[in-house]
């Protein structure tokens, strides 16, 4: 009971911190910052230096973000160099306030424009402006650079050590602990089905449920899919993406089955009903024991009463019987991935691999994307330097000594963020962070009074959650901030209640600078960002289509589907974290948040069915041509039109659609439900190719009327179905070479 309890508990804190990244974070800056203080303790560093040294020691844990350790060691390496340059300069011009700030505006311009480099320009630009900061804050004189100086070197060298010498994370160790939060995730919403296929009540509200757990499920296959982009994959590993990729739309398709069967109210208390559902949520129930213990397949039907035909089946619903198809191909598909010591699972035939950049950017749109970086950073730097300007003269208005607060908000609410929308966000969730954290840093202070070991104590527990937090919880991470910042100020027995206060007053000063500055130089609004992360989005869709055009008759295509697929994820988090200022609950253009939830949700229904195409692309055997490669060919350019005619839509602005009517804005898992049965038998992978890029053109189709609804669409008809089709087909322009989806249908259930 008592390790059942510890596995479950475990269990749920590996879903809560992926691959326990920030477990491991904060660990890091904890036992890097303990190293730093124990070591210049023992050689009698004074307060000073100590402050220094730890204060470098958290720095660096919070610049290096690049996950390769190659790519660490090298940003380290450079980070040391800069932030002595850093600490000596600001030393040197502290006896000169004005030649100090107007140096600090150099060095903040410097080291935003370096964020076009990446993460390292990121890292080594907060390394070059949290030194500079340090000597304003702890006054340093330039008598004192030797002593600073050394405790700079320690704070690297600590750091250095904790990372790679006191239990170092090997990437093979990194991938397990990723594909446990992976199984963890797929036990939670087969948990959920089992639950609302079970009971059959609160439809509504267990579907949302499960659309947050199918969005962290999907979470955890993307932070798989770019750690194995980062590290060289092995024979093994480079197998895993397709798997995983395989195993997720299985998940998706059982979930969105069961969804629309339990909301069909026909039957529901026909006794064969009831029946068929019960032994539908058995088998669910027994599929979530199979991801953790990666059992056989082939034991779980014989312990557990395999279904094993059509003619083993209850009798039910069609809708019901629909979903026991899925879980067998879960089922085969986890069989297939296997458990986490053999990620790869079972190999599959020889297969001829598409070169590495096939799926790739073409040189053309990469040259884009550094230039749109390049351009950016700049833009930002010229913002951050304005704003950061505009602290220092407000800082010296409300404290003469205390003024680099003010600037430090200023910087930090810029930092990934573009638009002003999200800096404004970003800044409301720091001052709210600072106020609570205020409170809370008082409260703490005046408990223990002036007991310097349990300060430190709680300095570093605050520093373990400001690291641990997670960023989407920005005001949760400057919480804990604050709360370090008043534990520090206790132990250099500098803290009061003005002192508090005055940290408040300069954080609301430094957001409000910021917020100026985003909105007064070279300003990108929240509308033109994410205009530019949906062209964004549908030149990747773009992209995908045009590799299913082209690549129906080649065997070598398919196997870059799943890459295109992943690229088209990323854009789509590229354009959800651009309209996220639009879509906040406190935003007050209520029309316009449910336009944008409206958008989100075609385009998550668009990725669902590309990530399945991708992955029925992946199941079709090596060397095989689809019989309906003419099908897909059409329908495939079809699509392509359709996301033309939204790319030239979105690239002309907001045009008509902020005239349309409020939509009614529901979770892609709804929509997807109401997709109806389209055959009484199981479709073939052919079948299927075709059935996802058509309803693929569906979603793109409802897009066009969500952003151009007064556009007039007189190429687009309606095809007529087949016999064996229980509603219409989508539909797209005419196109010469294309033919009936009826006669693809029969076409490809005869192959």
């Amino acid at each position: 009971m008592v390790a059942r309890t510890t596995t479950s508990l475990w269990d749920r804190f590996a879903a809560f911190d992926p691959g326990l990244m920030r477990l491991t974070s904060a660990m890091r800056a904890v036992l890097g910052t303990t190293a730093t203080l124990a070591v210049l303790t023992a050689l009698r560093a004074p307060e000073t230096a100590l402050v220094v040294g730890g204060f470098t020691a958290m720095t660096t844990s919070l610049a290096i973000s690049d996950l390769r350790p190659r790519n660490q060691l090298i940003t380290l390496a450079l980070g040391v160099p800069l932030s002595l340059a850093s600490l000596s300069a600001g030393a040197a011009l502290t006896p000169y306030p004005t030649a100090a700030e107007l140096v600090f505006l150099v060095v903040i311009h410097l080291a935003v424009r370096a964020r076009r480099f990446g993460p390292r320009g990121l890292g080594l630009g907060i390394f070059a402006f949290m030194a500079f900061l340090l000597s304003q804050f702890t006054q340093a004189r330039a008598d004192r650079l030797p002593q600073l100086g050394a405790s700079v070197l320690v704070a690297f060298a600590a750091v250095t050590a904790v990372w790679y010498c006191v239990g170092p994370i090997t990437a093979s160790e990194a991938l397990r602990r990723l594909r446990h939060t992976f199984d963890v995730r797929l036990h939670d919403v087969l948990r959920d089905t089992a639950a609302m296929v079970a009971t059959g009540q609160d439809i509504d509200t267990r579907s949302r449920s499960l659309q947050d757990r199918l969005d962290t499920l999907h979470a955890s296959v993307l932070l798989i899919e770019d750690f194995l982009d980062e590290h060289a994959a092995d024979e093994d590993t480079e197998a895993l993406l397709p798997h995983l990729s395989r195993v997720e739309v299985a998940a998706q398709r059982l979930t969105v089955l069961a969804v629309r069967a339990m909301r069909t109210p026909a039957a529901r208390n026909d006794p064969a009903e009831r029946t068929a559902r019960q032994r539908l949520a058995q088998r669910i129930r027994t599929l979530r024991h199979q991801p953790i213990v990666g059992t056989a397949c082939a034991a779980e039907r014989c312990a557990q009463g395999y279904e094993g035909g059509p003619a083993n089946r209850p009798t039910g619903s069609a809708l019901v019987l629909d979903c026991f198809p899925a879980v067998d191909e879960l089922a085969e598909a986890l069989r297939v991935l296997g458990p986490r010591d053999r990620p790869a699972g079972r190999r599959r035939p020889p297969r001829k691999h598409a070169s590495p950049t096939s799926w790739t950017l073409p040189r053309r749109d990469r040259d884009t994307d550094t230039e749109s970086l390049k351009r950016g950073a700049t833009r930002q730097a010229f913002q951050v330097t304005a704003a950061s300007a505009l602290a220092i003269a407000g800082g010296h208005l409300l404290s003469p000594h205390l003024w680099y607060w003010a600037v430090a908000a200023a910087w930090v609410v810029f930092i990934k963020n573009e638009s002003t929308g999200e800096v404004l966000l970003q800044s409301l969730r720091r001052l709210a962070g600072t106020v609570l954290g205020v409170v809370f840093g008082y409260g703490l202070a005046a408990l223990v009074g002036g007991d310097g070991p349990v300060l430190l104590v709680l300095l570093l527990l605050c520093m373990f959650g400001m690291f641990y937090t997670p960023s989407h919880a920005y005001w949760a991470v400057t919480f804990f901030i604050t709360g370090t910042l008043g534990m520090l100020l206790a132990l250099m027995d500098t803290f009061s209640t003005h002192m508090l206060l005055l940290r408040v007053q300069e954080t609301a000063l430094g957001v409000s600078c910021g917020v100026l500055a985003a909105v007064l130089v070279l300003p990108t609004t929240v509308r033109r960002a994410s205009d530019e992360e949906l062209v964004g989005f549908l030149r990747v869709l773009d992209r995908l289509l045009r590799t299913v055009a082209a690549g129906s008759t080649n065997t070598e295509a398919p196997t870059s589907w799943v890459r295109a697929a992943h690229d088209l994820d990323q854009a789509l988090e590229s354009f959800r974290k651009a309209c996220l200022p639009l879509t906040h609950p406190l935003t007050p253009q209520r029309r316009r948040r449910h336009h944008v939830r409206h958008l989100l949700e075609l385009l998550e229904a668009g990725a669902y069915h590309a990530r399945s195409l991708a992955a029925t692309a992946e199941r079709l055997p090596a060397g095989h041509v689809p019989e309906c490669a003419t099908g897909l060919t059409a329908a495939a350019e079809r699509a392509h039109q359709t996301v033309t005619h939204l790319i030239r839509v979105a690239g002309h602005g907001p045009g008509a659609a902020s005239h349309m009517a409020r939509p009614t804005a529901v979770r892609a898992l709804s929509r997807l439900s109401e997709e109806q049965r389209v055959s009484r038998n199981w479709p073939s992978p052919e079948h299927r190719l075709l059935l996802h890029i058509d309803r693929l053109d569906t979603a793109l189709t409802a897009l066009v009327r969500a952003l151009d609804p007064l556009a007039s669409d007189p190429d687009r008809t309606t095809v007529v179905p087949s016999e064996r089709v229980d509603i219409p087909l989508p539909h797209g322009p005419a196109q010469a070479a294309a033919v009936s989806c009826a006669v693809l249908t029969d076409r490809c259930e005869r192959a």
